[in-house]
């Protein structure tokens, strides 16, 4: 039986470095993002990818908000196609990144990164574009599924995700279950992007 003194509280600090110094990250830091006049960098790079096509739209304040302080969150970008969720996510967002803060997010397509499982969850900065679209992976009988495991690693070691789907939220919660999307929430930001298919306006 524990014997304790009333007055006697637990450093917490002095714990979580002590399992620190065992290789246990009990407090894993995800990559925190502060980059000013990010409206300004933000509207650069689409024009520059998008050029006399590029319209700023009302959903990409709320991006570069996100670059103005992420918060240590990732960024999940939801709505309609034709908006620029994937010239925001595959393009613009990895220039600004290694630009600014000389990182380097690794990208993959979702319908390929079941097949690369081992590989993807190596990844500590993930970029995945369409998420819902892909298929499970069989393999000897094994069945891999990366993106419900990256978004828990997301929540237990830190990694930070940016991702963008043309599916519902109804549609993400019955492939993936609940407990991915709370976890998907608590992690990312989330984009709505409505509105119409600019491709086709």
């Amino acid at each position: 039986m524990v014997n304790m003194d009333s007055n006697s509280i637990i450093d917490f600090g002095a714990s979580v470095q002590n399992f620190k110094e065992r290789k246990v990250d009990l407090q894993p830091q995800r990559l925190h993002i502060r980059l000013p006049n990010a409206r300004n960098i933000l509207f650069a790079g689409l024009k520059h990818f998008l050029g006399d096509t590029f319209k700023w739209l009302p959903e990409y304040d709320e991006v570069a908000d996100w670059l103005t302080d992420n918060k240590k969150m990732g960024l999940f970008c939801m709505g309609n196609c034709g908006r620029g969720k994937s010239t925001i996510c595959l393009q613009v967002l990895p220039c600004i990144m290694e630009q600014y803060y000389h990182k380097i997010f690794s990208i993959v397509l979702a319908r390929e990164m079941n097949r690369h499982y081992n590989e993807v969850m190596q990844k500590q900065l993930l970029i995945i574009d369409d998420v819902g679209r892909e298929e499970p992976y069989q393999e000897y009988g094994n069945r891999f599924n990366v993106f419900p495991d990256f978004v828990d690693d997301c929540e237990r070691k830190g990694k930070l995700l940016i991702t963008n789907t043309n599916c519902t939220k109804e549609q993400l919660a019955e492939k993936y279950g609940e407990r991915t999307l709370s976890r998907l929430k608590a992690t990312t930001r989330l984009v709505a992007f409505a509105g119409a298919d600019l491709r086709h306006g």
